[in-house]
């Protein structure tokens, strides 16, 4: 009788202890979910999410990089932006609107690994303008304007 009690006595603290960590995981999330609807509050208020077509992939406009390598469809991307220079994102969504094929399952990561490889190789440059960090194809001048950005290695 005395190990039936014993053994009853454990079971009992084994599920009071089960319980203490399932509320304590449960008031973590909690403080998450709050974390997270602050968030949604913050972007509402300044209006992210009426921007038109902020969360949909860009429509296929021509199959220009259709059959091309991603090296190339870089530099051509880079080379006839705007002041030769594009932020990762622009270079995603140009690359998607002209049709690259890709076999991967996440072209974004894709995309940002090149970029910083071929940074890395030397054949490109990047520098932050406005917080945002824009690349450029090296074998192009770009002229340094003064208080535009900083040069990023």
């Amino acid at each position: 009788m005395k190990e039936q009690m014993a053994d009853l006595g454990l079971l009992e603290k084994r599920f009071r202890d089960e319980i203490e960590s399932l509320e304590l995981r449960l008031s973590e999330a909690r403080r998450k979910l709050t974390v997270v609807t602050e968030a949604i509050e913050l972007l509402k208020k300044e209006g992210v999410f009426d921007q038109d077509k902020l969360f949909s992939t860009p429509e296929i406009l021509s199959n220009k990089y259709k059959d091309w390598g991603m090296k190339v469809a870089i530099e051509d991307i880079l080379k006839s932006a705007h002041g030769n220079k594009a932020s990762a994102q622009y270079v995603i969504s140009e690359l998607q609107k002209h049709g690259f094929v890709s076999k991967s399952k996440n072209l974004k990561r894709d995309v940002y690994t090149r970029l910083f490889r071929l940074q890395k190789r030397g054949i490109l440059g990047a520098r932050k303008e406005g917080g945002l960090k824009k690349y450029f194809w090296k074998d192009e001048k770009i002229e340094e304007e003064p208080n535009k950005g900083e040069f990023v290695k």
